[in-house]
């Protein structure tokens, strides 16, 4: 069946092709990223009169109150959606970080003369992959942009639905509002790309994997409430000292020599299944060898060696407490024992959940996960319903569509994000060094999001190999590797295959 949907893709693609033609003469098709039909115009080296930088890029730009069509989710199922920081209530009501989504999208509107329209979907992980080929199949221009889970995403960019954005000219990707690296790492044809990831995508942060711990815990056994923060901006968060912290501050509080509920951990955790896809999506394992032509997925070395048995001392030890009595409920019973002060550290928190822990009654600090050695950089890792965009191959003016997209994510990164910082997760980012430390390190190092996002397209085997031996306290990464391998790298070798076919 996906055989035949793929024929049907390259069908409509040609026909849309021809039409581009038509419309654009021997300037080629316009879903060719190299498009330009509205070059941005003005010195976009500009500074002001205190020598910050002005981006004068979209200066004389007028796209006549040309409709920006978003398809937008709203679905809450797979835990975070982001249409409160990329539509908004489309007005200001008081709430502040509304206020400014809203002046944010009246400012890029008032700039390109524009009128941004949005189309709510509530597609959930199983369905969202469906949904969205039926609406792009029909092959009407409906939406501008289409934002939903990366996971459902990459299953339909072998399907040539989407938008090469690959050597976008206006794309200033240098800039930290894209997430270049994570771009890079799901494209697996050089020149290919069909995944946006940015600031405007806001549930990119929103839903973003990072540890809590709670500072005031960590000052009465250290003396210290920023003594894990420091030991992350002296690289010596790694997986060695972040056992050894959750194993010291363990106390069995009733003293019956049992590990339960009531006690005092170092860490908590609900399972070993989707808590430790953060971890695994943040261990800075390449998972895809792109020395190769065609690229292998080819990760069976000593670093995941090392990687799974860390992590099985990370998890099995008297300090972790895996399972919980509120199991249906990973925030009821994650926060519940966290919030209660049961525990130093909470995994599986998106850094938004700091929204919702307003309440407690001590600090929080936000850190990223441990790293496996000191000299490693600190990865954040995604999750496969992290929600990403991608332009539909219906689109018929690519430049229209990439220059209010790089309007957009300049103007969330520079007005939204610090007063979503500031207000909804009460991290002062702008007067808190350390806090925008923690933020900013977290922000900006986006790890291994092929795993995640690629996991379920190819066979459900990246990830297993670690999650599946650490269940088992099992160390054994090479017989499960060699199990998998050969049908993952069938299944990518067949995507990358397809993607070719469409030069």
């Amino acid at each position: 069946m996906k055989n035949i949907h793929k024929i049907l893709g390259i069908l409509l693609s040609a026909l849309l092709c021809l039409s581009a033609f038509a419309a654009c003469g021997d300037s080629g098709k316009k879903t060719d990223a190299q498009i330009t039909t509205a070059a941005p115009s003005g010195d976009i080296e500009t500074t002001d009169e205190d020598g910050e930088y002005v981006d004068t890029r979209f200066d004389n730009i007028d796209f006549d109150g040309r409709a920006f069509r978003v398809n937008t989710s709203v679905d809450d199922f797979d835990a975070t959606n982001a249409n409160d920081m990329i539509q908004g209530t489309g007005e200001e009501d008081g709430d502040i970080v509304n206020d400014a989504v809203y002046k944010r999208n009246l400012t890029i509107e008032e700039k390109l003369n524009i009128k941004f329209e949005y189309t709510q979907t509530k597609y959930t992980y199983s369905d969202a992959e469906a949904n969205i080929r039926k609406v792009v199949m029909a092959g009407d221009d409906l939406y501008d942009i289409i934002i939903n889970d990366v996971r459902s995403l990459i299953q339909l960019t072998d399907e040539n639905i989407f938008c090469n954005v690959a050597n976008v000219p206006i794309f200033d990707l240098e800039k930290r509002y894209w997430y270049a690296t994570t771009m890079n790492d799901l494209t697996i044809v050089p020149n290919h790309t069909y995944i946006l990831a940015g600031d405007y995508f806001a549930d990119i942060i929103k839903s973003c994997h990072c540890l809590f711990y709670n500072k005031n815990m960590c000052e009465n056994f250290y003396g210290d409430p920023e003594y894990i923060d420091n030991l992350v901006l002296d690289s010596k968060w790694t997986y060695e000292n972040a056992t050894k912290v959750i194993n010291e501050n363990y106390a069995d509080l009733d003293g019956d020599g049992k590990m339960k509920e009531g006690d005092r951990f170092g860490m908590i955790a609900h399972d070993y299944w989707g808590n430790l896809i953060a971890f695994v999506g943040s261990a800075g394992i390449e998972f895809l060898d792109r020395s190769t032509d065609p690229p292998t997925i080819n990760f069976n070395n000593d670093r995941s060696v090392a990687y799974l048995e860390a992590l099985n001392n990370l998890y099995h030890n008297d300090g972790t407490l895996v399972g919980i009595k509120d199991s249906a409920d990973n925030h009821l019973g994650l926060n519940r024992l966290f919030g209660g002060g049961e525990a130093l550290m909470v995994v599986y928190q998106r850094l938004n959940d700091l929204a919702l822990m307003r309440n407690f009654e001590f600090d929080i600090g936000p850190i990223p996960y441990p790293k496996l050695y000191e000299s490693d950089n600190h990865y954040t890792s995604i999750h496969d319903t992290t929600e990403m965009g991608a332009i539909p191959i219906t689109c018929n003016d690519l430049a229209f569509v990439t220059t209010v997209i790089e309007a957009l994510n300049a103007e969330t990164s520079k007005t939204l994000f610090p007063v979503y910082y500031d207000v909804a997760l009460k991290v002062k980012y702008t007067t808190d060094e350390h806090a925008a430390k923690m933020i900013d390190m977290i922000h900006d190092n986006f790890g291994s999001s092929f795993s995640l996002a690629y996991n379920n397209a190819l066979g459900d085997f990246m990830l297993q190999c670690f999650t599946g031996p650490c269940g088992k306290k099992s160390n054994d990464f090479a017989s499960v590797y060699e199990k998998g391998i050969s049908a993952c790298e069938a299944k990518l070798q067949a995507m990358i295959e397809a993607i070719e076919s469409f030069d």
